[in-house]
């Protein structure tokens, strides 16, 4: 009796960012709608940014997703200085980059775009405008980062 041995590589990133273009995707043909934003993280002693363009899979991701979704109805609205600021804790999975060309709303230059592609799988914490809408237990994050004791 043989046993199929399916090894796989899991690559990871943990950040804090921005959440951006907080949205309902509209799944094609068959397949179902799906939650999707980009996140600006932070990186380096500066805070340079990182763009990810991030589905959300997570199952508690996305019922948090569509709890914020409903409490900032806001979020949604095509006029970005009507949204609130929101920060995000983040650990996105499946990563992989990606790159793809923009126009300059002001020149119409085209620009390449570079981006972080991947899944959403946990949210750390939540802040809305400042306030702290969700924080996740410190028991799980001990529980899935042995380092963090």
């Amino acid at each position: 009796m043989t046993q199929s041995n399916q090894n796989y590589f899991n690559l990871t990133a943990d950040g804090i960012g921005f959440l951006n273009r907080p949205r309902e995707v509209q799944g094609k043909r068959k397949s179902s709608n799906y939650y999707a934003c980009t996140i600006q993280a932070s990186r380096g002693d500066n805070g340079e940014k990182t763009r990810f363009d991030l589905r959300i899979v997570g199952g508690q991701a996305k019922e948090l997703f569509a709890r914020l979704l409903e409490e900032f109805p806001q979020l949604l609205s095509k006029n970005y200085r009507e949204r609130p600021t929101v920060v995000v804790g983040f650990r996105a999975g499946d990563i992989q980059p990606l790159k793809f060309e923009t126009n300059n709303r002001e020149t119409g230059e085209v620009l390449e775009t570079l981006s972080i592609d991947g899944r959403l799988l946990k949210f750390k914490f939540i802040k809305v405008d400042g306030d702290m809408w969700y924080q996740s237990s410190s028991q799980d994050e001990t529980q899935n980062n042995p380092d963090a004791s």
